[in-house]
C-alpha cells in the first residue's frame, strides 16, 4: 500500500526532530534542533506558532502539563505558556563536540534518549535513561555514529532503536521496570532501500513505523521486519513521526533541509515542513513522562 502526505506546515526547518502529540491540547510539538526553536501546529485551525529556546532541543515528552526535553547535553523542562525553562541534569560524562539526540517515554516512564557526535565523525553516541526521581544511568548498549528511534511494543518487551549509519534498525528484549535490554537482533537492513533509519512511531499492531532519510519515504515494519505499507514523501529527508489526532490515525512526520544544495531545494522546496498523512491503523497514545502504563 502506498500513501502520499499533505504538507500542514511549511515552517522550512534545517533540521526538524522530535515530534509529540499533546492530547490535552490537541496540538503537535517539534523542534528545530539547529535554529533552537520549537513549533506548535493546531491541526483543528491549521495555525502554527514558534518559539526560541535557550538550548537546541531534540527530543520532547509530555510532562505534567509542560513539555520535558533533551539538548546539547541536558535534561530540562519547558512551560510553553510562560517560555520559561528549567535545566534538571546535565550530561557532565558526555564529550563536549556531543548533543543529544531522539529519545522516548518507556513503558514504565522512564524517559531515553541518546547522544551523538554533532560532527557525525566519530563513534561515540551513547544511550541514558532518565527517571522521574532524577537518576540518571547510562544504558549499556554499543556507542554509535547517530542515536535514533526510541520505541516500545505495546506490550513493552521489545525495544527498538537505530544504528542509523550502519542503515539497521535493531530490537532488544526489554525488561519492564529495570531497563535492562538483551538479545540484540536485526530487525530491517534499508541499504537495498537507499535510506537511513532515522526516528520512528509503533502502530496499535506493533509495527514500527520508520523513517528513511535520504529515501524520501516512511516503511511500515511487521514485528518480523517485513515491509507491509510504504509511505512516500515530497521531502527527502524524514527525520521522526508520530500519531495524532483524537482517533490517532494521523501520522506527522517532520523533516529536514539541512545538507541538501540549492539545486535540490530549488527541486524539493517543502524540505523541513511538517507533514501528515491519515492511516487505517491507529497510534498508540502518547506516554507521559515519571507515569507507567498499566
Amino acid at each position: 500500500m502506498f500513501m502520499t502526505p499533505e504538507c500542514v506546515a511549511p515552517t522550512g526547518c534545517t533540521l526538524g526532530e522530535g515530534p509529540l502529540w499533546s492530547p490535552s491540547e490537541g496540538f503537535l510539538w517539534w523542534v528545530d534542533i539547529k535554529r533552537a526553536k520549537l513549533h506548535r501546529y493546531n491541526p483543528r485551525t491549521g495555525n502554527t506558532r514558534r518559539y526560541d529556546l535557550p538550548i537546541r532541543a531534540s527530543t520532547l515528552a509530555l510532562f505534567d502539563g509542560n513539555i520535558l526535553m533533551a539538548g546539547e547535553r541536558e535534561i530540562g523542562i519547558y512551560d510553553p505558556a510562560t517560555e520559561a525553562y528549567e535545566r534538571l541534569r546535565t550530561l557532565d560524562a558526555e564529550p563536549i563536540s556531543n548533543r543529544t539526540n531522539d529519545g522516548g517515554i518507556a513503558p514504565d516512564g522512564s524517559f531515553w534518549f541518546g547522544t551523538m557526535d554533532d560532527a557525525q565523525k566519530v563513534a561515540q553516541g551513547n544511550y541514558y535513561r532518565y527517571t522521574s526521581d532524577g537518576k540518571l544511568e547510562p544504558l549499556r548498549l554499543p556507542s554509535v555514529m547517530i542515536t535514533n528511534t526510541f520505541q516500545f511494543s505495546p506490550d513493552g518487551s521489545v525495544f527498538y532503536t537505530c544504528d542509523s549509519v550502519e542503515q539497521e534498525v535493531l530490537s532488544f528484549q526489554h525488561e519492564i521496570g529495570t531497563g535492562k535490554v538483551t538479545d540484540r537482533k536485526v530487525l530491517a537492513n534499508t541499504f537495498e532501500l537507499s535510506g537511513y533509519p532515522d526516528g520512528s512511531a509503533v502502530d496499535s499492531e506493533g509495527c514500527l513505523w520508520t523513517c528513511l532519510w535520504d529515501a524520501s519515504r516512511i516503511v511500515r515494519l511487521t514485528p518480523d521486519g517485513e515491509i507491509d505499507r510504504t509511505i512516500t514523501l515530497a521531502a527527502p529527508r524524514p527525520t521522526s513521526l508520530t500519531f495524532g489526532d483524537e482517533d490517532l490515525k494521523t501520522l506527522f512526520i517532520t523533516t529536514a533541509r539541512a545538507g541538501m544544495s540549492f539545486p535540490q531545494l530549488d527541486s524539493r522546496p517543502l524540505s523541513g515542513s511538517l507533514f501528515a498523512v491519515r492511516v487505517d491503523v491507529p497510534g498508540l497514545p502518547p506516554r507521559e513522562f515519571g507515569k507507567a502504563r498499566e
